[in-house]
């Protein structure tokens, strides 16, 4: 009798199992497998419907380096994607997200700047998404192709996250265009925190929306991995295109004069901040960038 009580209860304890990890794989978000081409290149992508209140937004992701190839799969496996689409089903939006990968033999600027645009055309123009929530976001070697994006096709994006990126070979005046939140670590050996601050400036100084957040400690890695917090996913969703449109940036500009640093709680500070959180406002605006 104590055998079959034993088997009884090892039978309800799997069964609770299974119960629960159903109900895990029924909340899993799905990225289904496509593919796009574009002026002989192919690209392998995957697509997540979330599903949440109002017409879809759009969300790219780009990976960094050592997510190149062809599986469509290995860009999977970076944290942010998982953080962004969580974020996005926690708080009920819904959204089209997308995780393209790279091929081997190329990186996220030159000819891919076109394969992407493409690829998210294709999701706006059918009317699937909201074309004034298209935002996107990249960390490292993704990080620098979403400043490239940002310089190719201005005023396209509501807002983006480039993450330990290098925003160099962008175009300031085409950046300006669109809001923007990065992430550096004061430990990251392959990207530089003073190349990101400086563009950062001359965003403010073309009357652009930038707020940079310098991680102390943080090594490339851990801000790669850590950077998509609720705090930082709320500010990039809270902008809509045809609202930031309203006011075009201005062209020129001194950037020594325009620009003050100012803590968070709104001191001016002596100097330019090179770790902690601080705020960019122009001389000229008369308010406060807050997040």
């Amino acid at each position: 009798m104590s055998a079959i009580r034993n088997s009884v209860f090892f039978i309800l304890i799997l069964c609770s199992f299974f119960r629960l990890a159903e109900c895990k794989a029924e909340e899993d978000i799905v990225f289904d497998a496509g593919k796009v081409s574009y002026g002989g290149v192919e690209m392998p992508y995957r697509v997540a419907h979330v599903e949440g209140e109002g017409k879809p937004l759009l969300a790219i992701y780009l990976h960094g380096g050592s997510s190149k190839g062809d599986d469509n799969a290995t860009q999977l496996n970076e944290a942010g994607i998982d953080s962004i689409a969580n974020y996005l089903k926690s708080s009920q939006t819904a959204a089209v997200s997308l995780v393209p990968q790279c091929p081997a033999d190329k990186s996220w600027g030159g000819p891919m700047l076109g394969v992407l645009k493409v690829l998210i055309d294709q999701y706006v123009e059918d009317g699937g998404t909201d074309k004034d929530r298209l935002y996107i976001f990249g960390g490292s070697m993704g990080g620098t192709g979403t400043w490239s994006m940002l310089s190719a096709y201005p005023n396209f994006f509501a807002a983006a996250m480039p993450v330990a990126g290098n925003p160099s070979k962008s175009i300031a005046d085409n950046v300006a265009f669109t809001p923007v939140f990065t992430v550096m670590g004061t430990a990251d050996r392959i990207m530089n925190v003073e190349t990101t601050s400086d563009f950062i400036v001359a965003l403010e100084a073309r009357n652009g929306i930038a707020i940079m957040e310098v991680e102390e400690g943080w090594t490339h890695e851990m801000t790669c991995i850590q950077r998509y917090t609720a705090r930082r996913l709320a500010w990039v969703f809270g902008h809509n295109r045809d609202v930031a449109a309203i006011e075009s940036p201005k062209v020129g500009g001194d950037a020594s004069r325009s620009v003050r640093h100012y803590s968070v709680d709104g001191r001016l500070l002596p100097e330019s901040p090179r770790k902690g959180i601080f705020i960019l406002r122009g001389a000229d605006k008369g308010k406060f960038i807050k997040f």
